[in-house]
């Protein structure tokens, strides 16, 4: 059996130990075990030492087997920081996962993150949580904050891996801090994040949710009325891209992150404040190619595997090529664990005019192609997503989405056309 299964099939036996005491002369039994630090024992019913002493025999067998296949993993190459990392992966105030030096011992089935749940590794939790230094800001928003580190994925532990999309994060071995005492409450880095602005250099705090956010582009977190915004930095076709996508995404019927224009930037509400975001690189780490992501979402749920084709089809309408396993996930409640949904649709600045094949006839387009041999290749999908009830659409209402932007295009001008062939050939792709 692997770690993974040997741990689950632990957790699901009792803990502790059954004892005798004699007393006048008849024999008792008891059950005793350690709760949230605390010991307990109860007096076992006939029968019940029969039923139970098995079990516990059985997870003590099991305990020895993660232990000897844990040694075997510590020889696994590792670096030093990870090799000092002890403590608790958390979901609010829950102990979701322990580690020892690095090595995981233990993860909460049904409230873990997917990646700990598929890798037991805290290194692959913490890297989906770095900032991406190739952005300008990034580094000098590292510098206002005097953080220097040996490797990236050390960063976020300056904000105890905490993120505005979930309510992970990571506590030490010893700390008693709870979930109210770090969860981020200002956006002092904003300017600094989206702008490279260095007055505020001198805060003292670095509980910010700019350490913890990823991507490319220039962006910040904003705090408006208890909620968070992201804002964006774009040319004007990006946030052009950005709040067509927006705008058409809501005119079929395809669940969207709300966008907007303000101040120059593009800016998103957060949509995963009541929900923990999971990226698909949790359970697929960097192949996005749909024959890669389909079958695992399909065993997943088979309505999430219908959104993903809702979702795919879209991209290939609208030319958004940079549809990756970091900007498409799942929404899991916070409470449960229970994966509910795929997350909505956002990150569409690289759409439209990224090429100009948009433009293009769709059985000329590579891009849209490549969805369409999937589709061909692969029953299952095939199958589902002839079961998609597609909104009827005309140019007109496209039009409509263009004429709400606030920036205006030239480039633009053919692309309530363009959109719309597109649109009509994938959604009678298979009724023709």
């Amino acid at each position: 059996m692997t770690l993974s299964e040997l741990i689950k099939e632990k957790n699901k036996l009792p803990v502790g130990n059954v004892y005798a005491k004699r007393i006048s002369s008849k024999t008792y039994y008891y059950y005793q075990y350690f709760k949230d630090g605390q010991r307990y024992s109860e007096l076992l019913k006939s029968g019940e030492v029969k039923r139970l002493v098995p079990l516990i025999l059985k997870r003590q067998k099991i305990e020895k087997q993660i232990k000897e296949l844990l040694s075997k993993e510590k020889t696994i190459k590792m670096s030093l920081s990870m090799k000092r990392l002890s403590g608790h992966v958390m979901a609010g105030n829950i102990p979701v996962a322990r580690f020892e030096d690095g090595i995981m011992y233990s993860y909460h089935e049904s409230l873990a993150p997917l990646i700990i749940q598929r890798t037991h590794s805290i290194e692959k939790f913490l890297s989906l949580r770095m900032i991406d230094l190739t952005r300008t800001n990034a580094r000098l928003l590292l510098k206002s904050l005097n953080i220097h580190v040996d490797e990236d994925y050390q960063t976020p532990l300056y904000a105890y891996a905490l993120s505005v999309n979930d309510n992970y994060w990571f506590r030490p071995n010893k700390s008693k801090l709870k979930y109210e005492d770090i969860i981020f409450k200002e956006d002092n880095y904003f300017d600094t994040s989206l702008k490279g602005d260095t007055t505020v250099f001198f805060h003292k705090s670095k509980l910010t949710p700019e350490i913890t956010t990823t991507g490319s582009f220039e962006k910040g977190w904003k705090l408006i009325n208890n909620h968070w915004w992201l804002y964006k930095v774009g040319n004007d076709k990006q946030i052009f891209s950005e709040l067509f996508c927006y705008e058409f995404a809501k005119l079929i019927n395809l669940k969207t992150a709300r966008y907007e224009y303000k101040d120059g930037y593009i800016r998103s509400k957060n949509f995963a404040e009541k929900y923990n975001f999971e990226p698909i690189a949790s359970l697929a780490d960097d192949n996005d190619s749909y024959e890669y992501i389909f079958p695992i979402l399909y065993k997943l749920d088979k309505s999430i595997a219908k959104d993903y084709l809702k979702m795919i089809m879209f991209d290939s309408v609208v030319y958004n090529v940079d549809r990756h396993n970091e900007n498409l996930g799942l929404l899991r409640d916070r409470n449960t664990g229970k994966i509910l949904s795929l997350a909505p649709n956002f990150d569409n600045n690289l759409a439209l005019f990224s090429s100009i094949n948009y433009l293009k006839s769709p059985t000329k387009d590579n891009f849209l192609q490549m969805f369409v041999k999937f589709l061909k290749e692969n029953k299952e999908a095939r199958d589902l997503y002839k079961t998609i009830r597609f909104k009827n659409i005309n140019k007109e209402m496209i039009k409509e989405c263009i004429d709400r932007i606030p920036i205006k295009l030239k480039e633009s001008l053919n692309l309530e056309e363009s959109i719309y062939i597109r649109y009509e050939y994938l959604r009678n792709i298979f009724t023709k």
